[in-house]
C-alpha cells in the first residue's frame, strides 16, 4: 500500500515529516487491526496515550542514561497512540467533542511531563545553566503549538510543496517534528542540549513564519 492510500486508513492527506516517516509505518497497521477488531474505541487509546505520556518526565528525572532512553521511547509510544486514536476516529467515522479534549490533554500533559523531566535532568546532570534552555523551550513550543495550528494545511502551491504532497509531506515542519527532535531523538543519543537547541531554533522560525502570516495576510 502506498502512502497516499494511508489516507483510506484515516490518515491525514497531508502531515509532518515525523508522523509519515516515523509513525505511521506502525499506526496504520495498528488502525486497520482495531478498525477491523474492534478492539478498543478511540477515546480508550486516548487515555492509555495520555498514561503513557505522564511517565515520560518521571523516567528523564532519574537523571540516568537508562532514563533519558526509556522516557524517549515512552514519548514516541505516547505520540504514536495520539496518532493512532485520531486516525481510528476517522477510519470508523466515530468523533466527540470529550474525543478532543482527551485528546489535546493528552498532548499538552505528554509535552508538560516530557518538559519539566528534561528541566530537572539537567539541572542534575549538566554545569551552569543549561535546565534553563530546556525550560525556554518548553514554553516556547506551547506558545508556538498555541498560535500554529493548521497554517499548512492549505492546498500547495510551488514545485516542492507539491512533490512533497505526493508523498504525504508537509513542507515545514511542525511540533510533531520539534518535539521528536527534542524528546526522543535527542534523549536517544545522548545529545541532549544539541537537540534542544536545535529543536529551540525551529520553534523560534515557526512562531516568526506564524507572525509574518499574520501581518501579511
Amino acid at each position: 500500500m502506498s502512502q497516499v492510500a494511508g489516507v483510506s486508513d484515516g490518515a491525514k492527506k497531508r502531515d509532518y515529516w515525523w508522523t509519515v516517516l516515523a509513525i505511521d509505518p506502525i499506526a496504520l497497521p495498528l488502525v486497520r487491526l482495531l478498525t477491523r477488531k474492534r478492539l478498543l474505541t478511540p477515546d480508550q487509546v486516548s487515555l492509555i496515550s495520555l498514561l503513557i505520556g505522564v511517565l515520560v518526565g518521571p523516567a528523564f528525572a532519574t537523571a540516568t542514561r537508562a532514563g533519558l532512553i526509556a522516557g524517549a521511547l515512552l514519548f514516541y509510544l505516547s505520540f504514536m497512540l495520539d496518532c493512532v486514536d485520531g486516525k481510528l476516529a476517522r477510519a470508523t467515522g466515530v468523533s466527540s467533542s470529550r474525543g478532543e479534549l482527551l485528546e489535546r490533554i493528552g498532548d499538552g500533559g505528554r509535552r508538560a511531563s516530557a518538559g519539566f523531566g528534561l528541566v530537572y535532568y539537567l539541572s542534575e546532570t549538566a554545569s551552569g545553566n543549561d535546565f534553563l534552555l530546556a525550560a525556554a523551550f518548553a514554553i516556547a513550543s506551547a506558545y508556538f503549538m498555541g498560535i500554529s495550528g493548521g497554517m499548512e494545511r492549505g492546498e500547495p502551491t510551488g514545485r516542492i510543496s507539491r512533490a512533497l504532497a505526493k508523498r504525504r509531506l508537509l513542507p515545514n515542519p511542525g511540533m510533531p517534528d520539534v518535539s521528536a527532535v527534542a524528546y526522543v531523538l535527542g534523549p536517544l543519543t545522548g545529545l541532549v542540549m544539541p537537540a534542544l537547541w536545535l529543536g529551540s531554533v525551529l520553534v523560534l522560525i515557526g512562531i516568526a513564519r506564524v507572525i509574518s502570516k499574520a501581518v501579511t495576510a
